[in-house]
């Protein structure tokens, strides 16, 4: 059998396709042909009990022929008889002998047999045929005498009650039943290499560039299982290029904060020379950066494992909140900020720093692009075991196309925020509080505010965070 099924498995798609369904197709047609002639055959036979009743007929009919000798009397009393047995059935009945009378030629034993029936009445042991709607005349013999009761079979008596019904689930019940076994079949076929094939495409979307179909599916050797290969063959390239990406970037990252902090020793305390100022800004710059893409690069690179121990604290978000909005109205004195928030709202199993500077980074983010004196407004509520905060701003929105793009690291939409000394940036923001808040188990969206003003259409972040991670979160 295990041979059988490799055999089968070397073939093509195509092949196996096509002999799954020829040989469907055949047994098909076989089972219902099959099933029908023994439906029929079985169906189209008289009951015993019927036969029986019908020999009793005879039977009688008989012995009222031999207890009467006088032709007159017997007349009378098989024909009331006869009447009597018509009435009871709803029938037609009748009484006689046949006997062929030849007008020419003889009768040829070799083909109709010694004793040939060719009279009317057939024997009770004959099926009746289901199709015809017409009931046949039986002809019974008639015990100790040389003539026959000829009956129409009674209504009551017809075999095949249920042939239409039976015939019916042969003829269309059978081949549904049949087809889908087939699909059903086909489907498991198809469908479980694919299922392999997104489950790995998944895990690598995830950042498990290390999974591979293997052996999984290279058994088949089929269409599915090149597919497999060449998306082993594409992890191999993509993860290589990934994490030499992820390491370069870790690398520059390190060697590069050894110059930044000489730099900022050499700069001193004295900053009175604008230039020096200048200099120290730019020098603070560049180290916030290469701290925020070394946290991009550890949150991308750690396993389940790393985050489960880096989730283990208990907070409040609500006070998390409080102290952020109060930095940022001291930040941004010439915007308002809002906070719609309940007095307390605990959540376990999450980390302070990454989510007090996932949400830093969306509000001063919706801070610095909304116009002097707008409003930028932070609500929170909880449903079941989730916690949703929304930031919005009046600030220029994004273009729609780029509500995903601006959370991939070092994007910028020029057009759609305003660079000047204030808001300028390096787009490293908004990608490290996706990552941070994806850590915790939850999600970050981004949707245009819907507003009636042209020119401030304003942008609203959406956080959605689960209280426990343990419960499944996002």
């Amino acid at each position: 059998m295990k041979n059988i099924l490799s055999f089968f498995l070397s073939f093509k798609l195509f092949t196996k396709l096509y002999l799954i369904m020829a040989s469907s197709t055949v047994m098909l047609v076989v089972l219902v042909v099959v099933l029908t002639d023994y439906a029929e055959r079985e169906l189209s036979l008289i009951e015993p009990e019927y036969q029986q009743v019908l020999r009793s007929y005879a039977s009688e009919a008989s012995a009222i022929y031999r207890r009467y000798p006088d032709e007159a009397q017997r007349y009378g009393m098989l024909n009331s008889w006869l009447k009597t047995l018509m009435e009871k059935e709803n029938t037609w009945a009748a009484m006689g002998r046949t006997e062929a009378i030849w007008l020419a030629g003889k009768l040829d034993t070799q083909l109709f047999g010694k004793d040939p029936d060719l009279s009317v009445g057939r024997s009770i042991h004959y099926p009746i045929h289901l199709y015809f709607s017409f009931n046949p005349v039986m002809k019974l013999p008639m015990p100790e005498t040389d003539y026959f009761l000829f009956i129409q079979l009674p209504q009551r008596m017809r075999p095949g009650s249920y042939w239409q019904a039976i015939n019916h689930s042969i003829t269309y019940g059978l081949p549904i039943l049949l087809v889908a076994l087939f699909a059903a079949l086909i489907y498991r076929h198809i469908r479980i290499p694919l299922a392999l094939l997104q489950n790995a495409t998944n895990r690598f979307r995830d950042g498990d560039y290390e999974v591979r179909i293997g052996t999984k599916m290279f058994a088949r050797q089929d269409e599915l299982s090149e597919l497999g290969q060449s998306f082993d063959t594409m992890a191999d390239h993509i993860g290589v290029l990934v994490q030499r990406q992820q390491q370069l970037i870790q690398d520059i990252s390190h060697e590069l904060r050894t110059p930044i902090t000489r730099i900022k020793l050499a700069l001193g305390d004295n900053l009175d020379d604008p230039v020096l100022q200048r200099v120290s800004r730019e020098v603070d710059g560049m180290q916030s950066l290469l701290e925020d893409t070394l946290t991009l690069s550890w949150l991308n690179n750690a396993d389940c494992n790393t985050k489960k121990e880096f989730t283990q604290e208990t907070l409040d978000v609500c006070l998390l909140i409080d102290a952020i909005a109060e930095d940022a109205r001291f930040e941004f004195p010439d915007n308002i900020l809002t906070l719609s928030i309940p007095e307390e709202c605990i959540v376990n199993k999450s980390n302070h720093r990454a989510l007090g500077q996932a949400l830093e980074n969306i509000i001063r983010n919706a801070m610095k692009y909304s116009p002097v004196g707008s409003e930028v407004e932070v609500l929170l509520t909880t449903e079941r075991d989730l916690v949703k905060i929304i930031i919005s701003d009046q600030g220029p929105g994004v273009e729609e196309q780029y509500l995903e793009a601006i959370f991939e690291p070092f994007f910028r939409v020029d057009k759609a925020r305003n660079k000047d000394t204030k808001t300028s940036g390096y787009g490293l923001g908004l990608a490290l509080s996706r990552r941070q808040v994806e850590a915790l188990g939850g999600h970050v969206t981004a949707h245009l505010k819907e507003t009636n003003q042209p020119d401030c259409s304003g942008l609203v972040f959406e956080i959605i965070l689960p209280m426990n991670l343990n419960s499944g979160g996002m």
